[in-house]
């Protein structure tokens, strides 16, 4: 059950992060992980700046928590690379995800990475 949860979780999360829309998340929207849409504002803030500021080294850990619901936890910049896309080099970031949910012993951890397309957008690649 632990598992089809965790992998539940990275469908669900890969989808939404693609899409960008945190704030339209709501606690329904991953049955079996209990992330509020507050959980994946706090998330964003968190990796945003792994994501856009050059100047962070690699290895640079950003905390979250969400005092409302008790969950919590860290965001890790891994490495940043190019990636040749039809005819064009994107920047990239692989993170690291560590979310701790409140009463539950196990985190679920995730490594994705996303690269940033011509219209400013970063997608899960």
């Amino acid at each position: 059950m632990r598992r089809t949860s965790r992998i539940v979780f990275l469908i669900s999360f890969s989808a939404i992060a693609a899409t960008g829309s945190y704030a339209q998340i709501s606690p329904s929207s991953l049955p079996e992980v209990p992330l509020t849409k507050e959980d994946y504002q706090d998330l964003s803030a968190a990796y945003q700046p792994l994501l856009n500021d050059d100047s962070l080294p690699i290895g640079t850990t950003r905390d979250w928590s969400n005092a409302k619901s008790k969950n919590h936890g860290t965001v890790q910049l891994l490495k940043r690379y190019e990636v040749d896309y039809q005819g064009s080099k994107l920047p990239c970031r692989q993170l690291r995800y560590h979310i701790q949910i409140k009463d539950n012993a196990d985190p679920y951890n995730v490594m994705l990475s996303r690269c940033k397309f011509a219209n400013g957008s970063w997608k899960i690649f």
